[in-house]
C-alpha cells in the first residue's frame, strides 16, 4: 500500500508549487506528490490523472481537503466513484476523512454535505458581488467606523 499526495494550489506568477501544502502531505507520509494549479472551474487536471494511475489497488490518496478535487458537489461524487473503481482509499486533512477507517465512507458523505453548503454559500458571495459590485475599501472602512 503506497501513499501518494495530491494538492492544488493558486496561480500566481513565479510560485512553482506551494510548500506548506506539500510539506503537510509530506508529514502525513505520502511518497509522491502530484499538484495542478487553481484555474476557477478547471475540469483538466492532469497532475490528478497523473497520480491516479500510478495507483494500484488499495493505496492512498492523501489531500489537504475535498476542494482540492471538484468545485460542485456532483463531480466530487463522481471523482469518489472513480476512486471506489479503482480500489484506492481516500484520506483528506481537513476533514478527516479516511475511507480506511470503519465508517470513514459515511464521514465522507457527511461532509460533502457540508461541501456542498459551503458552496452554495460562497456561490451566493459570488452572485451578490457579480449584483451590487464589490465594496469599496473606503466604503467598508466609513461602516466600521460608524459602528465604534
Amino acid at each position: 500500500m503506497r501513499t501518494i499526495g495530491y494538492f492544488r494550489f493558486p496561480p500566481v506568477r513565479g510560485v512553482v508549487f506551494d510548500g506548506p501544502l506539500s510539506q503537510r502531505l509530506f508529514d502525513y507520509g505520502c511518497e509522491q506528490l502530484f499538484h495542478d494549479r487553481c484555474y476557477g472551474l478547471a475540469v483538466h487536471k492532469p497532475g490528478l490523472d497523473s497520480a491516479l494511475a500510478v495507483m494500484k489497488p488499495d493505496d492512498v490518496l492523501v489531500a489537504p481537503s475535498l476542494h482540492a478535487f471538484a468545485a460542485h458537489l456532483v463531480d466530487l461524487l463522481l471523482f469518489m466513484a472513480r476512486l471506489e473503481e479503482a480500489g484506492v482509499h481516500l484520506v483528506t486533512l481537513a476533514e478527516g476523512i479516511d475511507t480506511r477507517e470503519p465508517g470513514g465512507f459515511f464521514k465522507a458523505c457527511s461532509q460533502l454535505a457540508l461541501f456542498h453548503e459551503q458552496r452554495r454559500m460562497v456561490r451566493t458571495a459570488e452572485e451578490k458581488i457579480v449584483r451590487e459590485g464589490r465594496p469599496s475599501l473606503a466604503a467598508s472602512q466609513t461602516a466600521a467606523s460608524d459602528e465604534t
